[in-house]
């Protein structure tokens, strides 16, 4: 039995999505996500992104209905996500009866999450 490539590939990564406010957008694509552009005052308070759960993007696109700066999607592989980034998840709400989950990364973790690729979409 031959195995789906695009199938075994896709299920060894995880996409989280981050609706930048305006602005942020072009720069955490092109620097990355830095302690500077999350200060701990308004309007991030403890310094964290935020990012709508894997797979997920509901969450970035309400916040992007407000910041129209698109969505930025990092890529992360599986066994990093869930050995740093899946501890960090929460759950954000209930919508049409699932639960959405965010992924709420403090500043020490930048580092790890800037080695993995990022892309900006348009929506």
């Amino acid at each position: 039995m031959q195995s789906n490539p695009s199938l075994s590939s896709s299920s060894q990564f995880v996409t989280i999505y981050k609706a930048p406010q305006r602005g942020k957008g072009q720069k955490l694509l092109d620097e990355g996500f830095q302690p500077e552009d999350f200060p701990h005052n308004p309007p991030y308070f403890d310094g964290k992104c935020y990012f709508a759960g894997p797979n997920d993007r509901s969450i970035a696109e309400e916040f992007n209905q407000s910041y129209r700066e698109g969505i930025l999607e990092v890529t992360i592989n599986r066994e990093t996500y869930e050995q740093y980034f899946k501890p960090l998840e929460y759950c954000y709400d209930e919508k049409d009866g699932q639960q959405r989950i965010e992924v709420v990364v403090p500043q020490s973790f930048f580092p790890i999450l800037n080695q993995f690729r990022r892309a900006l979409k348009p929506r």
